[in-house]
């Protein structure tokens, strides 16, 4: 038996996915248009959502998501935080490096949650809060590559990526390999994600020196957790990351996007 819904609570978020779907705001009329209702209910639904600060309307009477948001926002990052740690925890000991979950925050990548090695002799400090742009550093490009996104041979741009990606010269490397000077993308890895289907692969990205000297990173996307855009990686004090750990990577962000899910 179907459970009992509240068609006013639909609506109302309804609202909020709409405007945050769209970064000019939509008009009463639009929403209306968009909801199938007349501009009434749409009125008194914006009312509701002004006061707990979820809607703002500005001088022109469009209606944007309001800063109440961000509160609700707040709460999400330890819910995240809790489901991604027995899988951060299992790579940081089993890689014996530090491993984190980064997650989107505007133009940036934002840490959320860090799990340091207890067995190595040293390793990376990486603290939870640290941000650093989405093209720099291998959690924020591997979060680029889930989005289907490559930088071009001089790193001036991002495109999306090309076939060839699938590394067709069979000598473990996609663009931008040994010979290529920025360390991105260094090799491209493959494994099945959570459907198991053989055709649904998953890239991991590759990077050193880009955020801290000497330092080497992998990471790997989260994919198809709905309203959740971030990557799962590992950070080691090497010139180069091990054979194994790319792929390893990609089972951690696969054991964390089920988790999320």
């Amino acid at each position: 038996m179907t459970a009992e819904t509240s068609q006013t609570l639909d609506r109302g978020l309804r609202v909020l996915k709409l405007l945050a779907d769209t970064d000019h705001g939509l008009t009463v009329t639009e929403l209306a248009s968009r909801l199938g209702v007349n501009r009434t209910v749409v009125y008194r639904l914006l009312a509701t959502l002004e006061q707990h600060s979820l809607v703002r309307r500005d001088l022109g009477g469009r209606a944007r998501v309001g800063l109440g948001v961000l509160g609700l926002a707040h709460q999400v990052h330890p819910l995240l935080r809790e489901a991604a740690l027995p899988a951060l925890r299992s790579l940081a000991e089993d890689i014996g490096a530090t491993a984190h979950l980064t997650l989107v925050d505007g133009s940036e990548a934002l840490a959320v949650a860090v799990v340091e090695p207890t067995w190595t002799d040293y390793h990376v400090a990486y603290r939870t809060g640290f941000r650093h742009p989405l093209d720099r550093g291998a959690a924020g490009r591997a979060i680029l590559a889930g989005r289907g996104m490559q930088p071009t041979a001089d790193g001036s741009r991002w495109e999306r990526f090309a076939d060839s990606l699938e590394d067709e010269d069979g000598d473990g490397e996609g663009p931008g390999g040994a010979g290529d000077e920025r360390g991105t993308l260094v090799r491209t890895g493959t494994a099945t994600v959570g459907t198991g289907l053989a055709t649904d692969r998953v890239r991991y990205v590759l990077t050193h020196g880009e955020l801290e000297a000497g330092a080497s990173g992998a990471a790997a996307p989260l994919l198809g957790v709905p309203g959740v855009e971030g990557s799962v990686g590992v950070v080691m004090l090497a010139e180069a990351v091990p054979e194994r750990v790319g792929p390893r990577v990609v089972e951690a962000a696969t054991e964390v996007s089920e988790a999320l899910r």
